[in-house]
């Protein structure tokens, strides 16, 4: 900066002294008059300029002569002996710099010198932190705990760390994965007149539907919390089955057995059915009603009654009192000998129901269902 001092010429035996501008002059007059008002009000020593300049120092008398002339008017001597105002002999060590306290640190001084102790489990491990910090983040923080941005707190990371509380991090991961998924086909069924009851037909196969599913998969500490389907891409379409179910019912004319119901090691008996006097009339047509309905409570599905039917119908015509003279089958399932009913009920001889109830079981024992029966019949000209 310019010096803007002005410079007067004497005599080379005078002194040349140097003068004031009158801008600076009233400049440093207002400085003057804040800092003793500041000196006045509050006591303390006001340090206009660290490193005062030349021309300040050459202003200090003037600066001193202002100053006591104000201690003069106000009547009382308010001179400190400990400290001198404006004293420009201050030593370096006098003067003291005071720095503001922060915010933070007025925090830090109301917390107890030991601080706070919770605990914190990360990682499967659980860790006691002692704090003086804040907030719960600049605790977990300070400790070297480093969150990342699916992590999961238990706790808001902008209040007080909990003491005495515990504190949980689940680590959160997004991991993509492609699946396979597959969609099971329906099954249609379609009764046919044309087709004989218990048997079925497959008119269309069914296929499963197959798709690519790509998915976005939310982990916390490895278990799965959150699914989001991203893409889903369809190879192949569901095709439903379609199954025709026979209803035709055949009924063949009754013929003489030639061989029975017997196990393996059974053989025919003088003893047998043919002995036994009929004591009741036959009712074919009431001997199949009472026969479908022994069959469904015993568990078989309607789809095993033409079987039945056929394989009663050709051994007794679903007569109860039907006896095989050349081998004493006797009865409507043609047992041999026909005492074996006796099983079923001491009545066999004369009751269809429990000569039914014994045939059904004889059927589900030795082939599993009617149908079976009536297969092994078909082959074999017995069962």
């Amino acid at each position: 900066m310019r010096d803007r001092s002005v410079i007067v010429e004497r005599s080379p035996d005078e002194e040349c002294v140097p003068v004031t501008p009158p801008r600076r002059a009233v400049k440093l007059g207002l400085n003057t008059a804040v800092l003793l008002a500041l000196a006045a009000g509050t006591g303390a020593v006001v340090l206009a300029d660290p490193a005062p300049s030349a021309t300040a120092a050459h202003a200090n008398g003037a600066l001193e002569g202002e100053a006591a002339a104000a201690q003069g008017s106000a009547g009382t001597d308010t001179t400190s002996a400990d400290i001198p105002l404006l004293n420009t002999t201050l030593a370096g060590e006098d003067v003291v710099h005071v720095t503001p306290v922060s915010r933070s640190q007025d925090r830090a001084a109301l917390v107890d010198g030991n601080g706070v102790t919770f605990t914190v489990t990360v990682d499967g491990v659980a860790t006691p932190l002692t704090t003086t910090a804040d907030t719960l983040a600049d605790a977990l923080a300070d400790a070297g705990i480093v969150l990342g941005w699916d992590d999961q707190v238990s706790a808001p990371l902008t209040s007080a760390p909990p003491a005495g509380g515990e504190v949980t991090i689940g680590r959160g991961t997004t991991a993509y994965v492609t699946e396979q998924v597959v969609t099971p086909h329906a099954t249609e069924e379609r009764e046919s007149s044309s087709l004989e009851q218990g048997k079925t037909r497959v008119l269309q196969a069914g296929v499963d539907g197959d798709a690519r599913v790509t998915s976005r998969v939310r982990l916390v500490d490895g278990v799965e919390v959150g699914r989001e389907t991203l893409l889903s891409i369809t190879l192949t379409e569901p095709v439903t089955e379609i199954v025709e179910v026979g209803t035709k019912v055949t009924v063949a004319a009754a013929a003489p057995s030639t061989g029975g119901a017997m196990d393996s090691d059974s053989a025919p008996s003088s003893s047998g059915a043919s002995a036994v006097a009929p004591t009741t009339s036959a009712d074919p047509g009431s001997n199949r009603a009472i026969g479908k309905e022994l069959m469904l409570a015993y568990g078989f599905g309607e789809d095993q009654w033409g079987c039945l039917e056929n394989l009663w119908t050709r051994e007794s015509g679903w007569n109860h009192l039907s006896s095989n003279k050349s081998s004493g089958a006797f009865g409507i399932p043609q047992a041999l000998p026909g005492s074996k009913m006796a099983s079923a009920g001491a009545d066999w001889a004369t009751n269809p129901a429990t000569q039914i109830q014994w045939g059904l079981g004889y059927i589900a024992g030795r082939y599993g269902t009617p149908c079976g029966a009536w297969s092994a019949f078909q082959s074999k000209g017995w069962y």
